[in-house]
C-alpha cells in the first residue's frame, strides 16, 4: 500500500512540476505516468527482495532441522522435537515480514500461506486453519490443506468451498487437487449414501481428467476405479499426497536375514 502511495505522490509532484515548466498541466501527464510506473516497480522490487530474504532464512532453518532429525533417526522423539522447534522458529521469522505487508499488497497473504503450510505439515491442524484461510488463495496447496482441515472437522460445505476455490485458480495445473477432493468426498461421513458420494466424486474426477487433458495418468486410473466401485489408490502421487496426512505412507518390509 505504501509503495503505491509513495509512487503516486512522486508521480503527482513530477506531473505538476513538468506541467508548470512546459506551460500546461497536460504536458505533465506523460512524465507523471512514467514516474508512477518506474517508482512503483522499484519499490515493489525492494519489497519482493525483502520477502525473498525472509523465505531464504526459513528454508535454511528447515534444511538444518531436517539434517538434525535425520541424524537423530533412532530417537524419534528428539527428531520430532527438532522439527517442532524449527517450525516455531520459521514461523517467528516469517512474522517479521508482516510490516512489509503494509508497503505492498499481497505480502501478508503470502506469508500466512507459508505459515499455514508449515503448521499443517507438522500436523498442527487447528493452528494452521486461520493462516490457511487468510493465505494466498492462488496457491493450490493452501486451499487444498484448508479443505482437508474442514474434512477433518466434518464441515463439508466449507470443505467443498475451499477445494472449489483451489480449482478455480488451478483448473488445468494440478491433477492431485482433483484427486484429493474426490478422495475426501468419498470418505466423508456427511449423511449421504455411498452412491451419492461416489457420483459426486466421479463428477470431480471427470472434470479433472478433462481439464488436465488426460496428462495425469493417476487421475485417469482413479476415475476408472471409482466407476467400477473400487477404492482410490493415491500412493502413485508419492510424497505430495502424503503431505495431506490423509493416509500414512506404508514402509517396505525389510527381510530378516539369518546368521
Amino acid at each position: 500500500m505504501y509503495n503505491f502511495l509513495i509512487a503516486s505522490g512522486l508521480s503527482l509532484a513530477a506531473g505538476a512540476v513538468s506541467g508548470l515548466a512546459l506551460g500546461g498541466l497536460v504536458y505533465g501527464i506523460i512524465p507523471a505516468l512514467l514516474l508512477l510506473v518506474g517508482s512503483y516497480f522499484l519499490l515493489l522490487r525492494r519489497s519482493i527482495k525483502q520477502v525473498e530474504g525472509i523465505s531464504a532464512q526459513v528454508g535454511q532453518i528447515m534444511a538444518t532441522a531436517d539434517k538434525q532429525s535425520r541424524a537423530q533417526a533412532r530417537n524419534q522423539r528428539a527428531a520430532k522435537q527438532s522439527i517442532e522447534r524449527a517450525v516455531d522458529q520459521a514461523i517467528s521469522t516469517l512474522r517479521t515480514g508482516y510490516p512489509i505487508g503494509q508497503w505492498q499488497w499481497g505480502v501478508r497473504s503470502q506469508l500466512d500461506a507459508q505459515i499455514g503450510n508449515l503448521l499443517f505439515t507438522s500436523q498442527r491442524f487447528k493452528e494452521a486453519k486461520p493462516y490457511l484461510k487468510t493465505g494466498f488463495a492462488r496457491l493450490w496447496t493452501t486451499r487444498a490443506m484448508l479443505g482437508v482441515c474442514m474434512y477433518r472437522e466434518q464441515k463439508f460445505k466449507e470443505m467443498n468451498a475451499a477445494f472449489d476455490e483451489a480449482i478455480q485458480y488451478n483448473r488445468k495445473k494440478q491433477g492431485l487437487l482433483y484427486a484429493t477432493y474426490a478422495w475426501c468426498v468419498l470418505s466423508a461421513k456427511d449423511g449421504r449414501s455411498g452412491d451419492e458420494r461416489r457420483d459426486e466424486a466421479l463428477d470431480i474426477l471427470t472434470r479433472g481428467n478433462s481439464a488436465m487433458d488426460g496428462k495425469d495418468p493417476m487421475l485417469g486410473r482413479n476415475l476408472d476405479a471409482v466407476r467400477n466401485g473400487k477404492k482410490m489408490v493415491m500412493s502413485g502421487y508419492g510424497q505430495q499426497w502424503y503431505m495431506f496426512h490423509l493416509e500414512t505412507m506404508k514402509m517396505p518390509r525389510q527381510a530378516v536375514r539369518g546368521r
